[in-house]
């Protein structure tokens, strides 16, 4: 599936903003950590140099070094600490499981400590219609105050409706993309990300989002995003032994 791409043009948030928060903590709690020597420009990472803390190992840009892994490394998956959902992840065993602070999840993973990339999914009850666009109105309503209190500035949104197929049943899949930017006290960063709800229990909705770090990189960013909304995206999904709706609990 090719998209085309959310315009540059950008604006604050006002009405909705869904990822406001995802985008503003990449930034807001990024770590410090030692790196290897890098190697002269132009070389790939030596293999022993490349960790969960540091996927771009001792390259000489190891910012894009990690996006091009995002990119040519096959899909894993990751089981929630619920051991209810499948969450898909490209160089599965190089993202670390975390929590937002004051925001729980149902599961939420970032990649490398300089947080090249964060997925993260949320499963909520819902008192409104829970087919995938009331709840994608439900979560961006949800969140939208996030996006001022964290300064979050976001481009113009591209909708998308797609599906996926689950065990031969067509399920509706929609997704929203977007480019934001973060100026703080932290950091002044740029963002690709995506926003995807799908068809779950009726009377929750199920929602994943992700987002690249694109200051450097925004074209290879971008492709790191579209790779997970035509491939990663349309993977997530509950567990075979999950019969009936779970709790709707989050850490």
């Amino acid at each position: 599936m090719s998209v085309s791409r959310p315009t540059a043009r950008s604006f604050p948030l006002r009405a909705t903003a869904s990822a406001a928060a995802l985008l503003a903590w990449l930034t807001g709690v990024a770590a410090c950590g030692s790196s290897p020597p890098p190697r002269p420009p132009g070389l790939p990472p030596t293999p022993a140099s490349i960790t969960r803390e540091n996927p771009g190992g001792d390259a000489a840009d190891p910012e894009r070094a990690a996006l091009e892994r995002l990119l040519s490394e096959p899909w894993g998956r990751r089981r929630d600490r619920f051991n209810t959902l499948d969450v898909p992840l490209v160089d599965w065993k190089s993202w670390r499981r975390v929590r937002i602070w004051n925001h729980p999840t149902r599961a939420t993973y970032r990649y490398g400590d300089a947080h090249h990339a964060l997925v993260t999914v949320l499963y909520t009850d819902t008192s409104g219609p829970s087919d995938p666009d009331s709840c994608l109105d439900e979560f961006w309503a949800k969140h939208a105050p996030l996006a001022d209190a964290y300064g979050v500035r976001l481009g113009e949104a591209q909708l998308i409706r797609t599906t996926q197929e689950i065990d031969g049943e067509v399920r509706p899949l929609v997704l929203k993309l977007l480019d934001g930017s973060l100026e703080s006290v932290f950091a002044s960063d740029a963002y690709a990300g995506a926003i995807a709800a799908y068809e779950s229990w009726p009377g929750t909705c199920l929602v994943s989002a992700m987002a690249v770090k694109s200051s450097h990189h925004p074209e290879l960013a971008r492709r790191v995003r579209d790779r997970w909304v035509d491939e990663g995206a349309p993977r997530l999904r509950w567990t075979r032994r999950i019969t009936e709706a779970p709790t709707t609990d989050a850490r």
